[in-house]
């Protein structure tokens, strides 16, 4: 993959220029064009041969503009065509191996796509001698056109290369910049390091704490989008509202479980190609949300239930195990495992005809493992600097929460819920944290730092209160509408020495502002056999916005803690008989937003700085719920 397109001044002899630029960029991801219009055949032949050389000993891609004759006299790796040259069919059809396009538009670049190019190269970004600027809206636009990579050309230096590989580009074209400097290397440092900065976002590392909750949970809850708070009469009501659970006439035993769960997480523009569907660096996660529970009532029971009730619910809201890995410019790898247990048991009374109360206590049990590796070489290939890291972090924490609840029945059409979640108190914590540096520079001693800590951990659970209100029409319809506050936090995840903090790259200190989300669902009955349920939900992300610099990197009290805010929806198909009622569905949810990314996890380039990169996740899972009354 050419991440850095050096293209040849339009006039004088480009080869120690190139072979400059090339000793101190990274093996196989450089490419060299060689573009002198004014030149003859023979002299660009020449050229071609001598450029030819001096690529293939540092294995960068070398391609020939317009002159399909000379790319194949002098054996070139590629042809590169104008925008309104020679198609890409017809060069491939030559025996050219590598083609690159121009391109000045959208349609252009989804016609390269169209026509077999590898690459395209959008120009100008940015104003150059004699042209105007495109702009960077229009290069994302470009980007999104078609799946093959797009290059930025025009203007493009190390103080807006971020821009445009946050734009969507897959790396950066020049010919000035590099080419046209007074010292080539150090140019070529510059903008390699620029790009590279910002190519690292492939390695973003998700922060969980920075949302409540991504997806509802339960067995009925689910199709309703998490709108349970007015019903809550079924074990996950524990979950919800334990108020609802002696609204049941009898022993009630429910089952939840996804069948299959994915997300994506990706830096960039979703690309949608020719039957394809795919987004760069991504991210697989088995998603097992699920819930098994259990009420009971006590006494006599009328049409409504009994007069107290009783039962557990274990639900596991987060299961999850991802990774990122990064080939460029960082030798890259995170992995997570992110556990969450929630075992309630509560009880609920009817103390009125009209009002129910109940009470539940919570043990939230969350798991945390995550692990980096970096790897990275500069300058002389066969004598490289090198700098590795390498992190683990664990941690167990635990805490008990009181959750109380009512549910008031305004007539049987009318229903109203309401719960109130106290502060967790905190039962447990313990955890481990290393971090390993090792930098090897030719000529100096190694440096090798290991630093470990066991540590206390904390996951602060705040207070929360929902309300909700429900609409039934007897043996048709039911439609549910639910908002669910949370009161902000702010605590350490681990009590680290500060030298271990200034290197570790997951965040450790999390603030969550106060956050409101909404619920809504209704389910539909066909007929006594079957109904349809659709529900909609948002999980807000409750992280504060980053502080930058003026460069644009993350300040040292800035916040690194992922801002992605998920708006979702639920469809179920429901299976109505006379001791169960089973669900299967869909549930899925789409967010955008901002990560914090290491600018260099190594500590080569950068020891210690972040900066912000564009985020969309997707979370997508089937389930199958099921609801056994005895």
């Amino acid at each position: 993959m050419i991440r850095l397109y050096l293209i040849t001044p339009p006039a004088g002899d480009p080869a120690p220029a190139i072979e400059a630029a090339l000793a101190v960029l990274p093996r196989g991801s450089v490419g060299v064009q060689l573009r002198q219009p004014g030149s003859t055949a023979q002299e660009l032949l020449a050229r071609a041969r001598t450029l030819r050389e001096i690529c293939a000993r540092s294995g960068a891609p070398f391609l020939v503009n317009d002159r399909a004759d000379v790319a194949l006299a002098a054996g070139a790796d590629g042809l590169h065509l104008p925008a309104r040259g020679l198609s890409s069919a017809d060069a491939r059809a030559l025996g050219i191996g590598l083609i690159g396009v121009s391109a000045h538009s959208a349609e252009d670049v989804a016609r390269a796509s169209r026509e077999g190019a590898d690459f395209a190269v959008f120009a100008p970004v940015y104003d150059t001698p004699g042209k105007s600027g495109r702009g960077e809206a229009a290069l994302a636009s470009a980007c999104r056109a078609a799946p093959i990579p797009v290059l930025a050309l025009g203007g493009v230096d190390e103080t807006n290369a971020r821009r445009c590989i946050d734009a969507g580009a897959r790396g950066a074209a020049c010919i000035r910049s590099v080419l046209g400097a007074t010292d080539p290397a150090a140019a070529a440092i510059r903008l390699w390091k620029a790009m590279a900065l910002a190519l690292l976002c492939a390695a973003a590392a998700r922060a969980d704490d920075s949302r409540y909750q991504d997806y509802p949970v339960g067995s009925r809850a689910t199709g309703l989008g998490g709108a349970f708070v007015a019903l809550s009469d079924d074990p996950s009501g524990i979950y919800y509202n334990p108020a609802g659970i002696c609204d049941t006439r009898r022993l009630n035993v429910s089952v939840s479980a996804s069948l299959y769960g994915i997300e994506r997480q990706s830096q960039g523009a979703i690309r949608l190609g020719a039957g394809t569907f795919s987004i760069a660096t991504l991210n697989d996660l088995n998603v097992i949300p699920g819930e098994v529970g259990l009420i009971k009532g006590v006494g006599r029971m009328d049409e409504r239930g009994a007069a107290i009730a009783y039962g557990f619910d274990v639900t596991v809201p987060s299961f999850r195990a991802y990774g990122t890995d990064s080939a460029e410019p960082f030798q890259a790898q995170t992995r997570v495992m992110d556990r969450t247990f929630n075992v309630g048991a509560g009880a609920a009374a009817r103390v009125s005809d009209k009002l129910n109360l109940g009470l539940a206590l919570h043990y939230v049990l969350r798991l945390y493992e995550t692990s980096e590796d970096a790897l990275i070489q500069q300058g002389d290939p066969l004598n490289p600097a090198v700098g590795v890291y390498h992190a683990t972090g664990s941690f167990q924490n635990a805490n008990l929460v009181a959750l109380l609840g009512a549910k008031y029945r305004h007539s049987d059409e009318w229903l109203f819920g309401a719960s109130l979640g106290l502060p967790g108190a905190p039962l447990y914590s313990g955890g481990n944290v290393t971090v390993q540096d090792v930098v090897s520079v030719p000529g100096t001693p190694n440096q090798v730092i290991i630093r470990r800590s066991g540590v206390n951990s904390r996951t602060y659970v705040p207070a929360m209160a929902r309300l909700g209100a429900a609409w039934i029409k007897p043996q048709r319809w039911t439609v549910s509408v639910q908002i669910t506050g949370h009161l902000g936090t702010s605590y350490d995840r681990f009590s680290v020495p500060a030298d271990i903090a200034q290197r570790l790259r997951l965040q450790d200190h999390i603030e969550r502002q106060p956050v409101v989300d909404l619920n809504a669902g209704g389910e539909y009955l066909f007929n006594a056999d079957y109904s349809i349920g659709l529900g909609l939900f948002t999980s807000r992300s409750g992280a504060p916005a980053f502080t930058l610099n003026p460069d644009g990197t993350l300040a040292a009290e800035s916040s690194r803690q992922s801002r992605v805010s998920l708006y979702g929806t639920t469809v179920t198909l429901g299976v109505l008989g006379e001791h169960s009622t089973s669900f299967v569905g869909v549930s899925a949810s789409y967010g955008t937003g901002q990560a914090a990314v290491p600018n260099d996890p190594t500590g080569i380039v950068d020891p210690t700085g972040f900066h912000a990169v564009a985020v969309k996740e997707l979370f997508l899972y089937v389930f199958l719920a099921s609801t056994f009354r005895y």
